[in-house]
């Protein structure tokens, strides 16, 4: 018996003719993929876009090449270099119940050292108190920095979410950093102000491999070579041009500190600056100590649970030109 017409239309697919309405191109077009539709996309704005089409607004529109090449980098050849403050905590008052900083003058020694020969002017305060520090830096901000290249402060204490710990009591990161906003700091609008922080952000350990004896500033007693952490900071950054934090650790972690030889972060910045110090770009060389403290491992300490812990600095950077400390003539 033949079979029904209806079977064989059913059976036959229907076959496909030179001219269409779109629909079924639509359809094989929706079953690309989105990446080569993008493709597709990217291909035909090319085409469109010329020089000649596109422009930029405001200055940007007669900017030159070598207006950018004046633009790249920091004028460094003012008469000084600059002033680079050190706050030293060592010892804190009993009612803070931190202990003390076994190490931190390893630090001081190495920032004297390679801070100096880049040229720097250095200044250090040991212990100061809240109001100290406040007083001085203050005093720093007010200072004629016209002949100056550039400024740095640099604080190694103990710290917490936020805050930094002078001897007797915390102080508010943001607050520090306000003395040196444009309107308060004015022979320093438009040259680099740079913050270095060594002092921990958190009460986490990183995980990872191993290096030396290692406690933390939040610790308990110190042997005469082990790794600790200085409690640590999470400071909410100023909207202020040409400055640069750079922490020890980031947000939430400890940093580390060895009691015979000094902080992990100042130890690598200290090596950086001697071998690049007045060639690198201050982000390269941030960069360059990122890397050289994130190969490192605790490897003895007073507390087995540290063995291995790591740890990674960070840097956040509001400069808008490149910072090179090149040689005063």
């Amino acid at each position: 018996m033949d079979k029904p017409e209806v079977d064989q239309a059913i059976a036959s697919p229907p076959k496909e003719t030179e001219e269409t309405d779109g629909t079924e191109a639509d359809a094989r077009g929706a079953r690309r993929s989105p990446f080569a539709l993008l493709h597709d996309n990217a291909s035909k704005s090319r085409e469109r876009v010329t020089e000649e089409t596109f422009r930029f607004p405001g200055f940007l529109e007669s900017l030159t090449n070598e207006d950018t090449t004046r633009l790249l980098y920091y004028d460094m050849n003012h008469k000084n270099r600059g002033m680079a403050v050190i706050f030293n905590h060592e010892n804190f008052d009993w009612k803070t119940g931190m202990n003390q900083r076994v190490g931190t003058n390893h630090d001081v020694e190495n920032l004297k050292l390679h801070l100096g020969r880049l040229g720097f002017k250095v200044l250090v305060f040991q212990d100061a108190s809240a109001s100290e520090l406040r007083r001085n830096l203050e005093l720093a901000s007010k200072a004629d920095h016209t002949d100056s290249d550039c400024f740095m402060c640099v604080f190694l204490t103990h710290g917490d979410d936020g805050i930094l710990y002078a001897r007797d009591s915390t102080l508010d990161l943001q607050e520090l950093f306000e003395f040196f906003r444009g309107e308060k700091c004015p022979t320093l609008i438009g040259k680099p102000k740079l913050f270095l922080i060594q002092a921990c952000r958190g009460d986490r350990h990183e995980i990872g491999v191993d290096p030396p004896v290692d406690v933390t500033d939040s610790a308990a007693p110190e042997d005469e070579w082990v790794t600790v952490t200085d409690s640590g900071t999470r400071p909410t950054i100023p909207a202020a041009a040409d400055m640069l934090l750079s922490y020890s650790v980031v947000q939430g972690y400890y940093s580390h500190r060895d009691t015979a030889f000094g902080s992990w972060y100042i130890q690598a910045l200290a090596k950086v600056l001697a071998l690049h110090g007045t060639t690198m770009e201050i982000t390269e060389i941030l960069t360059l100590v990122n890397q050289l403290i994130s190969q490192r491992a605790v490897e003895r300490c007073l507390d087995p649970r540290m063995v291995g812990k790591k740890q990674m600095p960070c840097y956040m950077s509001m400069l808008t030109r490149k910072l090179i400390f090149m040689p005063k003539k």
